[in-house]
């Protein structure tokens, strides 16, 4: 993966439109999409709504459960990653898949739509989180469940990754007084926020996933398919060379005599309506 000039669209819907040829070179996404699903507990026949679906981590698992009677509407910001995932569905014979390019923060969905809400590793990429909590509250039916995921603040991985990008980054200025975005990394701050949103019964869980992976290009390459690569985009050609003999030094301390072992940490919430 090289440099690449931005875009004119450098939001968070350009960012993964531009990443979701790619998406997910470790497989973590998959792993935890179809963990979120089995947590979710998902009943044959369900109305299910995938929120920032992407290519379908959680959206083809929860298809299978809820099965010919049920069905799963995957919506997404990024066209890109609409089409890509659409390609999936239909390579596989999805019928009980629908895919709908939405705003998280304006579903188009009536009141009491849907028996369960997903959504996995987006909540801290929405402008106002509150206000996509306040739909998934709305669409979802009475005593309907909802189940999402985020990145657990300790993540052994995503601080590997951050710790590499760290000293090349313009430091972010508090200036005009605005706090640091939340990015929902402890179960308190998870917690609250599904209270906040009327949710009742939350609970947090953590689970780490061990990646194995033999070579140093696919970390390299799962850089670029996240938020990290709005920034990776914006470096000069010179830097991003020297961010990437530094990320790929760091990866060292990961390196066992079958490979490259990777741990991602998760946090899994669970609320109801």
């Amino acid at each position: 993966m090289g440099n690449e000039s931005v875009k004119a669209d450098d939001g968070v819907a350009g960012v993964f439109g531009r990443a979701a040829a790619t998406f997910d070179p470790i497989g973590y996404f998959s792993h935890f999409g179809e963990r979120l699903v089995e947590r979710a507990q998902l009943a044959a026949g369900s109305r299910v709504l995938d929120v920032a679906t992407g290519r379908g981590a959680s959206a083809f698992p929860a298809a299978k459960l809820v099965g010919p009677r049920g069905q799963v509407i995957g919506t997404d910001i990024a066209p890109e990653m609409l089409q890509e995932t659409a390609k999936d569905v239909k390579t596989g014979n999805w019928p009980n898949i629908e895919l709908q390019q939405m705003d998280a923060e304006r579903l188009q969905y009536p009141d009491g739509a849907f028996d369960c809400v997903l959504c996995g590793f987006a909540l801290w990429f929405f402008p106002h989180p509150d206000r996509a909590l306040q739909q998934f509250y709305r669409v979802l039916k009475p005593g309907g469940s909802l189940a999402l995921t985020t990145w657990a603040h300790d993540s052994p991985m995503h601080n590997l990754q951050r710790d590499t990008l760290r000293p090349h980054l313009v430091p972010a200025s508090n200036a005009n007084g605005q706090e640091r975005k939340q990015r929902f990394d402890t179960a308190e701050q998870l917690q609250m926020a599904l209270q906040q949103a009327g949710f009742v019964d939350a609970k947090v869980f953590t689970e780490d996933f061990t990646a194995l992976v033999t070579g140093t290009d696919p970390f390299w390459e799962q850089l670029w398919a996240g938020g990290n690569r709005r920034v990776l985009e914006r470096m000069p050609a010179s830097t991003l060379e020297m961010v990437k003999v530094s990320f790929c030094q760091n990866l060292q301390t990961l390196r066992q005599p079958n490979g490259f072992h990777a741990v991602y940490r998760a946090l899994f919430a669970l609320a109801s309506k």
